[in-house]
Parts: structure tokens; sequence; C-alpha cells
């Protein structure tokens, strides 16, 4: 989904994504104290991180590579 024009795409580190999906998750803070609480904007992105973290654990939430692999040289 492309970026509209004067609206940013924000990027929320591990740390914070774990911090605030344990608070909500596991703590019972309600989402939008959660979102208060940790800065994030987007209400769709934190209820996908919560639900994948529910179904996947904490590894689901790091950071992945993206792309295309380099090519193998010969």
């Amino acid at each position: 989904m492309p970026v509209m024009k004067g609206e940013t795409r924000n990027s929320y580190p591990f740390e914070t994504k774990m911090s605030a999906v344990k608070a909500h998750v596991e703590d019972g803070m309600t989402s939008a104290e959660a979102m208060k609480a940790y800065g994030i904007k987007s209400k769709s992105a934190f209820f996908r991180w919560c639900a994948t973290y529910r179904d996947e654990g904490e590894d689901s939430l790091k950071p992945r590579k993206r792309g295309r692999p380099p090519k193998k040289r010969q």
C-alpha cells in the first residue's frame, strides 16, 4: 500500500512493539492506553502485532530481511 502524499510511514523498534503488545495482551492494559503510552499511531498495525504475538510468539515481532536475496557468485 503506497504512502499518500504528506503522510509518513512509522517504523517502531522491536522493544517498543514488544512492550506495547505485552502491556495489552498480558498485563490487561486497554489497546488505547497501550498505544498512547508507547506512541503507536496505527490501530491496525497494533492489532496485527497482537494477533501475530498470540499465534507465533515473541519472534514474530522481530525484524526480518526484506527483498530478494543476493545472487551467489561463482
